[in-house]
């Protein structure tokens, strides 16, 4: 079986193979037909208490190490959070990269 899935921010489609879908939505990519997920409004961290900021970085599979106290566990997600940022522009290239080269159903290029 297979799959037609949408990617909201770049207005393309494709149809992938059921076991390779999940890779897909983990990238942003939604079943055709479906709403685009919601964009989140941004957190600041600087106003939430210790226990907020464990659950933030737990949301957001941020590994908080040894750091214990509020301002150790906020450099560690501010940390993390800029990094994800600089890895926005190679996204697009990871991506390309992650899609099969038979996610347009296998068709055959002409060519």
């Amino acid at each position: 079986m297979s799959i037609t899935l949408t990617h909201p921010g770049k207005n393309r489609q494709v149809t992938v193979p059921d076991n390779v879908a999940d890779s897909y939505t983990s990238q942003g990519w939604v079943a055709a037909g479906s709403p685009a997920p919601a964009e989140q409004e941004p957190v600041d961290i600087s106003t939430l208490k210790v226990e907020e900021l464990k659950a933030y970085a737990e949301k957001h599979d941020i590994h908080l190490g040894d750091a214990k106290k509020k301002d150790e566990i906020r450099a560690v997600i501010e940390a993390a959070n800029s990094s994800e940022e600089g890895h926005d522009a190679d996204a697009h290239d990871a991506e390309a990269a992650a899609v099969p080269a038979d996610a347009d159903g296998g068709a055959e290029d002409e060519g």
